[in-house]
């Protein structure tokens, strides 16, 4: 670690090539507004070119520690003197329209700064912790067009039920997912496929990511809420509603019926997956006939870490790697086996596809993909490089309804199996097959899902 007289940003686990390196603030005493703000400057502008979504400042006891949350991961990257901390503070609340002297409570602000001509918003949240207070800053990228769906991760069936799903002119299509799980993208997603002259689309949010040329997009501001945002909405008489959060059994009761009265919503809900997406609808006590007849499908996601494709390594499995994995995921018979090489070998053209050698045959797994131990200067010495999701598309079909109405309290592993037999995917398998086909690896998938049996 390099380490220079009076207030230097110290790099770490960086390297010589720090954007930061020989950059002061003056001694470790003063330091004047304009330095503070070049610093702040500095610190956002390294996170945008390394594509983070967060900044961590995090008060230690001799020092400062800045994490940046990169692909879904945080790592270390800066060490700053301890003195700094209450100086950036103040810079930082100034900046975000907060209370300087206000220490014992958490708040949350914004501001606006460019870097390289790209707007870039700048959430302020403080926290009190044990030595100071800790900030991060949450960073939104002004964002171009939205991703294609088949970039995002979906491919094969659920490519094809997602697409079929938005031809319909009404209906609730739900996107389950945990906070930072990409279920946003998914949702502008799919407003980019349906963006047309022809149609009026309004969307809810809470927060500003994406902007669409022709689309009416509301922020919640001001203390309103989600479904005084979306009541707001339906006034204006849209063709489609966007909903980033569905928080609450009174705004899932109001988007069942704007989607039973000849809307097509799309909204995000925060749910393990897409089944118990759809058993949380069930049990907002919503009339179980008017959820199977407006309900259209529910997308269960988690974002997963992807191999660098030029440093990526493969690897034989030996047979008690073969074991503990078909016990991980639950391939226990023969035509599990089968059914997870033909899935493979159907996604081997859109995953991957310059890849012809399959990791699976119809009675064995036989080879994985690991990161490499050194990495690559592509992927920064890391192994991985960007975020995809594994995904599950819940399509409602007559043996669906069936099960939700014949049951008071249906469970998600009765539904689940219904829709297995009507060839859904469950999360699990979506990244097992990602992770044969050398997109992530197994252990990502394990980190982000709990498989069942396959």
């Amino acid at each position: 670690m390099e380490r220079a007289h009076g207030f230097r940003i110290y790099y770490w686990q960086m390297g010589a090539k720090d954007i930061l390196t020989g950059r002061l603030l003056g001694n470790t005493q003063k330091f004047t507004d304009k330095q503070v703000a070049e610093t702040l400057v500095m610190l956002v502008e390294h996170g945008v070119k390394r594509g983070a979504s967060d900044i961590h400042i995090e008060p230690h006891d001799w020092f400062v520690l800045v994490r940046y949350r990169i692909d879904g991961a945080l790592r270390g990257m800066h060490k700053l003197p301890r003195q700094a901390l209450p100086v950036i503070l103040a810079q930082l609340k100034t900046l975000a329209d907060l209370h300087v002297e206000e220490t014992a409570a958490p708040q949350e602000g914004t501001y606006s700064l460019h870097v390289d001509d790209k707007r870039v918003d700048v959430r302020v949240s403080t926290m009190p912790v044990i030595g100071g207070e800790k900030v991060v800053l949450h960073l939104t990228l002004e964002r171009g067009k939205p991703i294609k769906l088949e970039d995002l991760g979906f491919w094969g069936n659920s490519l094809n039920t997602v697409r079929e799903v938005l031809t319909h002119p009404h209906g609730l299509l739900l996107v389950a997912a945990p906070r930072h799980h990409g279920s946003v993208s998914t949702l502008f997603s799919f407003l980019d496929v349906l963006n047309s002259p022809l149609v009026s689309i309004a969307t809810v949010e809470a927060h500003p990511k994406h902007r669409l040329p022709g689309v009416s997009q509301t922020y919640l501001a001001g203390g309103m809420s989600s479904r005084e945002g979306l009541q707001a909405a339906l006034r204006q008489d849209p063709n489609i509603i966007m909903l980033t959060d569905i928080p609450d059994s009174a705004t899932a009761e109001l988007a069942v019926h704007a989607a039973s009265t000849g809307h097509l919503l799309a909204g995000g809900i925060h749910a393990d997956g897409a089944v118990p997406a759809l058993l949380r609808l069930r049990s907002a006590g919503l009339e179980p006939f008017l959820l199977v007849t407006s309900f259209r499908a529910a997308i269960g996601q988690r974002l997963v870490r992807t191999l660098c494709p030029s440093c990526r390594e493969r690897y034989n499995l030996k047979p008690e790697e073969q074991r503990e994995l078909a016990k991980r995921f639950g391939i226990t018979t023969a035509a599990a086996y089968k059914r997870v090489h033909e899935l493979e070998k159907s996604a081997a053209p859109s995953i991957f596809g310059d890849v012809k050698q399959l990791s699976s045959s119809a009675s064995a797994i036989n080879s994985l993909w690991r990161a490499s131990s050194t990495g690559c200067e592509t992927c920064e010495r890391t192994g991985y490089l960007g975020r995809t999701t594994i995904v599950e598309v819940l399509q409602n079909t007559s043996a669906l309804q069936k099960a939700l109405l014949a049951s008071e309290a249906p469970t998600i592993a009765s539904l689940q199996a219904v829709a297995v037999k009507d060839g859904f995917i469950p999360m699990a398998l979506d990244g097992l097959v990602k992770a044969l086909r050398g997109q992530t690896t197994i252990a990502e998938v394990l980190h982000a899902v709990s498989p069942g049996t396959l």
